[in-house]
């Protein structure tokens, strides 16, 4: 190489990694004036969200977990543990109660958010005001009732008591729980949490997208496909024509098709996270992860709003069960997924002190 193309790759270089670092700091400034507007809007009881407080409530406490390395100190940890402190108030032996026309999202991001908290309050400093033995329990209690509600087919439905019905982002959120409890020693039951990767995979179509629930049907989702790669990549061995499908399937619809669909919110956040568990799995895709997760990151950027909150967009908005809350807290989630804090954004679980 002569000395002019070591020149122009170096200058090259430099201004890839000072671009990063203006994204960079334009998505920390973004997602803590979001989670400023969250604690600046937290119910008296602890929580947030309309109808559905146990779901929104879990996020926005998820958001402050990933956001910060000392999650519990300071004001921000108050507000945390105030969160935390809601969600065990809504829950015997670990059984949350349904809200709207679902029980199980409240049941599993309920059950992850608290299991992310007592991970980190294994590492931090700062020790959350909370009993977290406690926590741990309600954890355990809690993916032993969401094993129980296993349909035959190895997916879940919304509500409780229903065996012969499923579909995808019910089985998301249940199997996203399972690995985050497993991640941090809690006990589980590993045979379903194996039928629940089949039931993803078996949902998965021609074009590498899948489905909204395993049958018949070939329509491919946006948002189902991202919560499907998302998941299937906590795997600890990757399906790997699985997981390229997938992946070429989202990189050809890219994010501003998410954009324009009925949850971004939620299309945007699994895909990006599935896109950072494939650049973790596979070094040569993550100049194309890489750009898919920046893409993502520009249309949340773009719409978030003077007072530091996000809009409600599409469906949800349509349909009036929430507020800026919900939009909130998961696009200043999201927005954390890059600095790697849950245990469910990393490939491999992290390692515990004995």
């Amino acid at each position: 190489m002569n000395l002019r193309k070591i020149v122009l790759s170096t200058l090259c270089l430099c201004l890839s990694a000072s671009t990063m670092m203006a994204d960079d700091t334009k998505r920390i400034k973004a997602r803590d004036s979001g989670l400023a507007w969250l604690a600046k809007n937290q119910a008296a009881d602890g929580s947030w969200g309309k109808q559905y407080t146990l779901a929104v409530t879990s996020f926005a406490a998820l958001a402050q977990l990933a956001a910060h390395d000392e999650p519990f100190e300071g004001e921000s940890g108050r507000s945390l543990v105030r969160g935390l402190k809601y969600l065990l108030s809504k829950q015997t032996n670990g059984m949350f109660a349904s809200q709207g026309h679902s029980w199980i999202h409240g049941q599993g991001f309920a059950t992850l958010a608290l299991s992310e908290a007592y991970g980190r309050s294994l590492t931090c400093k700062v020790k959350p005001d909370l009993d977290m033995k406690k926590v741990r329990e309600t954890v355990a209690q809690a993916v032993g009732h969401i094993a129980k509600q296993q349909s035959a087919s190895g997916g879940w439905w919304y509500t409780p008591g229903s065996p012969g019905n499923h579909e995808g982002s019910t089985t998301v959120c249940a199997v996203q729980a399972f690995v985050s409890a497993d991640n941090f020693g809690i006990e589980i039951d590993r045979k379903v949490l194996a039928r629940g990767f089949q039931y993803l995979k078996k949902c998965q179509n021609p074009d590498g997208g899948f489905d909204y629930q395993l049958g018949p049907g070939t329509t491919s989702m946006k948002e189902g496909t991202a919560g499907g790669v998302a998941t299937l990549g906590l795997m600890r061995k990757f399906d790997y024509l699985v997981m390229m499908k997938g992946y070429q399937f989202l990189l050809k619809i890219t994010p501003q098709s998410i954009t324009a669909e009925r949850f971004p919110y939620y299309g945007h956040f699994y895909g990006t996270m599935g896109m950072r568990l494939l650049g973790q799995e596979f070094k040569s895709f993550r100049e194309k992860t890489d750009g898919y997760m920046t893409g993502a990151q520009a249309d949340l950027l773009a719409w978030q709003q003077a007072d530091g909150s996000w809009p409600i967009k599409s469906w949800v908005k349509s349909n009036g069960g929430e507020a800026a809350g919900y939009a909130t807290a998961f696009t200043t989630l999201t927005l954390s997924i890059a600095d790697g804090r849950l245990s469910i954004f990393n490939r491999h679980r992290p390692k515990l002190e004995e």
